[in-house]
């Protein structure tokens, strides 16, 4: 007995093929998940073996590209259940700048079927007890372990070491993320907002990180090997490019406090790094203001490279799947 069904969610659509809905305990089946995309998306995301019930043993799947909007993914699976059961709705991620959209099977009644003939399903009369020979029970234990290790002995085997090769799954396109400099600079200020500062080791870790979120930013923005380079250095190249003065002289503040700390052998107070940190607070709020516009730009350019590089990708997929 085969079954269909469907989910849809706009105009993505989720299909689902199962090969038989009666199982016995160990009956290997099929059970494929069809997608029709209407877009490419940065990454499709299927059900792994920790979405299944542990009735249902993944053996194996493969992934087949239908159309340049439709793949499709078998999986077969192995039903251990001893009683009626369900495959539960699976989800389908589908994910695109960021954002996530789930879609799920539906779930699939399993009928289980008995490998005991029905005129053996009643208990039969309890026979006449027989009296055995004293030293009988050696001999059937040793029968009994013998059939023990035997069983054991194939159970492994059909596990383990019995198992199809796997193939070798379809190749995905993976794109790299955006990094917002913006972001990465508020969110590493963030992180030393309240780190503890009692000791030297502290207080040269918490400026060292001070320093380089900062060196960093400037590294992300205008490539500059900031953290490779002197503080002097880092400001003579702001300089030469013209960058915004009230920027500079923030950026000058933070690092010369750094470099006095580190190499001056100079032991600051609370209060005076949590001013030094309220000045790199004040250089993130003007590279917010300046800076705002440039970064949504490098992040249209950083999406159109990523479509460039899709395009590249499905063209050498369809030229494999064509060879």
């Amino acid at each position: 007995m085969m079954g269909i069904a469907s989910s849809k969610s706009f105009s993505q659509t989720l299909q689902q093929h199962i090969s038989t809905d009666t199982l016995r305990a160990g009956d290997l089946f099929s059970f494929s998940i069809i997608l029709k995309k209407d877009q490419s998306y940065d990454q499709v995301i299927y059900p792994d073996s920790s979405n299944f019930t542990d009735n249902f043993e993944v053996r194996d799947r493969k992934k087949y590209r239908v159309a340049n909007f439709k793949d499709s993914l078998r999986y077969k699976l192995q039903f251990w259940g001893t009683s009626n059961d369900t495959l539960p709705a699976l989800p389908v991620k589908l994910v695109l700048n960021g954002d996530t959209t789930t879609l799920h099977t539906q779930p699939v009644i399993i009928h289980f079927r008995s490998v005991l003939r029905k005129n053996h399903s009643k208990l039969r009369p309890l026979k006449p007890i027989y009296e055995f020979a004293a030293a009988w029970w050696p001999y059937l234990a040793g029968f009994l372990g013998f059939l023990l290790i035997g069983g054991l002995a194939y159970y492994l085997y059909e596990r383990y070491w019995n198992q199809p090769e796997e193939e070798e799954p379809a190749p995905e396109f993976k794109p790299e993320p955006f990094l917002n400099p913006l972001k990465e600079l508020e969110n590493n200020l963030e992180q030393l907002k309240n780190v503890p500062l009692n000791s030297r080791e502290q207080f040269d870790r918490f400026y060292i990180n001070l320093g380089d979120a900062i060196r960093l930013y400037y590294e992300q923005m205008y490539d500059i090997p900031a953290l490779e380079s002197t503080s002097r250095e880092i400001v003579n190249e702001l300089n030469d490019r013209a960058i915004d003065q009230k920027l500079i002289q923030q950026t000058r503040i933070v690092l010369q406090e750094a470099d006095m700390v580190k190499f001056a052998n100079f032991t600051p107070t609370k209060e005076k790094a949590m001013k030094t940190y309220d000045k790199a607070q004040e250089f993130l709020s003007i590279a917010k203001e300046l800076h705002g516009g440039r970064v949504r730009q490098m992040r249209r350019q950083h999406i159109a490279k990523v479509e460039e590089a899709r395009k590249k990708f499905e063209q050498k997929q369809d030229k494999e799947e064509e060879s």
